[in-house]
């Protein structure tokens, strides 16, 4: 068995496989796994597809195939929120210590009324 790709995860991994079964060829996910031993073991380069000697040629033409028709990644940054202004955080504390210092003072009023 020869590798014929380095997946970045595991549902990628599947995914050519299941692509080259569509074509006949047989295919394994080797390393899958491994997941569960990361931070014992490198996180990345875990997972290859693997194939036989006598499949290689034909299964490297199809991810090759399979990598051009794939769309150009783009990222996507979703916009940041600015941050809320500090007189809110302020007013926010402000308003829990003085909610606090009137539940105590009604508490104190009842136990020394008792």
């Amino acid at each position: 068995m020869k590798i014929l790709y380095q997946a970045a995860n595991l549902i990628e991994a599947h995914m050519i496989v299941h692509l080259l079964e569509q074509q006949q060829l047989h295919g394994r996910v080797d390393g899958e796994y491994l997941q569960g031993g990361i931070g014992e073991l490198p996180a990345a380069g875990l997972i290859r597809v693997m194939v036989a000697e006598q499949d290689f040629e034909a299964a490297q033409k199809l991810i090759t195939q399979w990598d051009a028709a794939q769309p150009a990644s783009e990222q996507v940054t979703a916009p940041i929120a600015p941050a809320p202004p500090f007189g809110m955080l302020a007013a926010g504390f402000v308003a829990g210590v003085l909610c606090t210092v009137a539940y105590y003072h009604s508490a104190w009023r009842v136990v020394l009324q008792n």
